[in-house]
């Protein structure tokens, strides 16, 4: 009987101790969440910079234009294929292959991470051989 008692006031001891636990686990989880969403946001626009860059390359190297026009097409195909703003395109074009490189900056918007990084700069760069029309 007296080992029965001391096992009911152990547990009336310990009764909360997992919700106590879990409220100060919490607020970490769900940061830790939310970087996994960043995380996976900016994986995302990077993947969409490298295939816009290798789309921009291809459009220009199968395209029978001149040096100055490559930079025109390339901002064209890079607008069509991305639905990112303010990315800086740089296109150039010799005899026989023809470069596209991005530069995107993407702000971390997390609300305590945000103020540690407040941006990161993604790049793509893609290089096609030129592919001229035979006639």
């Amino acid at each position: 009987m007296i080992a029965l008692t001391t096992l009911a006031k152990k547990l009336n001891l310990d009764r909360g101790q997992a919700t106590v636990e879990f409220a100060l686990v919490l607020p970490f989880m769900v940061l830790f969440s939310l970087c996994i969403v960043q995380l996976a946001s900016v994986a995302n626009d990077q993947l969409a910079l490298n295939h816009a860059a290798q789309t921009a390359a291809r459009a220009i190297s199968l395209a029978d234009i001149t040096t100055e026009s490559a930079q025109q097409v390339a901002i064209n195909t890079v607008e069509r294929e991305i639905n990112l703003s303010n990315i800086d395109v740089a296109a150039s074009l010799s005899s026989d292959a023809s470069m596209v490189e991005l530069n995107y900056s993407r702000k971390i918007e997390l609300p305590l991470i945000g103020v540690l990084i407040h941006e990161i700069d993604l790049r793509a760069t893609a290089t096609m051989p030129r592919e001229l029309p035979t006639n």
